[in-house]
């Protein structure tokens, strides 16, 4: 609960899919799907039949809708417009465009005049979006959260919770939760399907009602995300596997899916004319003085999907990439292997199976990074389920796990809470932005508090009470050499330093100046400093044990 907070005291600023996603909203509370009246405000938007639309499927907006007609109701856009007045007078505004610079004219028809209103419409419905935040992805993340832990203590009994906070602050899944994306609750729902089912062979009886429950999810969380199509087409043949009645399985767990999925293919024929027609066929590619310019942005392929691109590299090695920001990941695999050996096989594979299709179709998306985030966030559902893998690591390899999840949970939150959107910026300007005191808002913020620092502390605070409160719910487990977490750690520099230059990033750590490596360097330093802080201790305690003398044992009485 201490992280939940933490992601809701965030309020991040307005991005292009939050935009459309907030536009798609709006357009639902006056019974429609167009969003011409708002198309101005995002990119994210299909041109179709002289309409615009959101290219992003219904879940979250539909979801959300009742909280925004409830808050509409009771006059919260003017308490919106006057928080947005008090964060634009901090130190460093954050919900004006590129925090106080010009508005990108390109994109928002050449209109000098129009960029300042749009952009004046998009920083007032921040606070908005805030609110609907919260319904529509923190409260889901910290469900997710509470799921990776039951099941991953069903793996590993009482490594659970390290391994799901290590999820929440440890992966893209720290920005995501408090973002208005729809990349949680989608994941949250795909990973609940593997609960469902994975409850079920717990049990070892056939429960036809789990597996249905399971399809439903699943196809829910297509109608939120609809790549989360390929959690569902995995989770069907592991579905099929379960106790007895395989025909009945397959059907059961298809019945669901199709019934989680029909609102999104009802919000297609309402809108588009065709259950399987997807905005995304009709992206706008540059939106011009029109606003429609040039469409076809997602036409190589299948949506913008085709073979894996050189750029996979990049997925793991650029300065945005998985082992270069959340080395951690690298420890989730071994744990999956870990629990592969320990008899979990067909878990294991589940797994491995679903990190493999999430890589393979990130390298084959044209922009594999989804934008400037902090990481692939296309990638997002598979993280949860390599979080259980970090169960059995923490059991096995404490050392090497908390040597990599130490630099993960660092770079995360100093990037949550600078600069989530990099880009090509380089960790760079996350040290640049943390210096000079240029930090994400907070529900401080909007109520008068004008120091960053002031406003981020309890933030702070909630985040170093969740590790801290993980630490502690964690059995205490021998740290045993600590020597190859200590190489691990060298190695993630190496990785962190060298990587993103291979990986022909614009902007590297070797050339960004020192701030880059500063930041490198201090997570290197902390994971040093507690691993040999640990080993000290347990080196201490065993010596203790060692200077206890042993009781002579008495003596029984003959046996006559």
């Amino acid at each position: 609960m201490a992280l939940g907070l933490a992601w809701g005291l965030l309020m991040h600023a307005m991005g292009w899919a939050q935009s459309s996603f907030y536009a798609q909203v709006r357009a639902l509370s006056h019974d429609r799907t167009e969003i011409d009246r708002w198309h101005w405000e995002t990119g994210d938007k299909a041109w179709i039949d002289r309409h615009y639309y959101a290219v992003k499927a219904p879940g979250l907006a539909a979801m959300t809708l009742p909280v925004y007609e409830a808050l509409d109701a009771v006059g919260a856009k003017a308490w919106a417009r006057d928080a947005a007045a008090r964060a634009r007078d901090t130190d460093h505004p954050r919900w004006t465009f590129a925090y106080g610079t010009e508005p990108p004219y390109e994109y928002l028809g050449y209109s000098r005049a129009r960029a300042h209103r749009v952009w004046d419409r998009i920083e007032a419905g921040a606070p908005m979006v805030w609110a609907l935040t919260l319904f529509g992805a923190v409260l889901p993340a910290i469900g997710l959260l509470f799921a990776v832990r039951w099941v991953a203590d069903r793996i590993e009994p009482g490594y659970g919770t390290a391994a799901a906070i290590t999820l929440g602050l440890g992966s893209i899944v720290m920005v995501f939760a408090a973002e208005y994306f729809s990349h949680v609750i989608a994941a949250g729902l795909g990973f609940a399907a593997f609960a469902l089912l994975f409850r079920e062979r717990e049990r070892g009886a056939a429960r036809l009602g789990l597996v249905g429950a399971a399809g439903l999810a699943a196809g829910l969380a297509v109608s939120f995300e609809y790549p989360l199509g390929l959690v569902g087409a995995i989770l069907f043949v592991y579905a099929l596997g379960g106790p007895r009645g395989r025909l009945a399985r397959g059907a059961t767990y298809l019945g669901g899916a199709i019934a989680g999925a029909a609102p999104a293919l009802l919000y297609n024929w309402w809108s588009l004319g065709s259950p399987l027609r997807f905005a995304y066929s009709d992206a706008v590619a540059v939106p011009g003085y029109t606003g429609h310019d040039q469409l076809g942005l997602n036409d190589d392929g299948l949506f913008g999907i085709s073979l894996p691109r050189p750029e996979a590299f990049d997925l793991l090695f650029a300065s945005r990439g998985l082992l270069a920001l959340t080395p951690v990941i690298a420890m989730a695999l071994v744990g999956v292997y870990l629990m592969h050996r320990k008899g979990r096989v067909t878990e294991a594979r589940v797994i491995a199976a679903i990190a493999a299709v999430y890589f393979i179709y990130n390298a084959g998306y044209w922009i594999p990074f989804g934008g400037g985030t902090l990481g692939p966030r296309f990638f997002i559902p598979a993280l949860p389920f390599l979080a259980l893998g970090l169960a059995c690591a923490y059991r096995r390899m404490p050392a090497l796990t908390i040597a990599l999840a130490i630099p993960s949970v660092i770079l995360m939150t100093v990037g949550t809470l600078t600069f989530p959107l990099i880009g090509d910026h380089g960790v760079a300007e996350l040290v640049d932005r943390w210096r000079s005191g240029a930090l994400e808002h907070t529900v401080l913020t909007v109520l008068g508090v004008s120091d960053a620092w002031l406003a981020v502390a309890p933030v702070l605070l909630l985040v170093a009470a969740a590790a801290a409160l993980a630490v502690v719910a964690t059995p205490r487990t021998r740290i045993g050499d600590i020597r190859p977490a200590l190489k691990a750690v060298l190695a993630w520099v190496i990785v962190a330093t060298v990587g993103p230059t291979l990986a022909a990033d614009p902007v590297t750590p070797l050339n960004g100046g020192g701030q880059a490596l500063s930041l490198i360097a201090f997570a290197a330093c902390l994971a040093t400093a507690t691993l040999l802080s640990l080993r000290y201790r347990e080196r201490r305690r065993e010596r203790e044990l060692e200077r206890i003398p042993v009781a002579d044992e008495p003596v029984g009485e003959p046996i006559s």
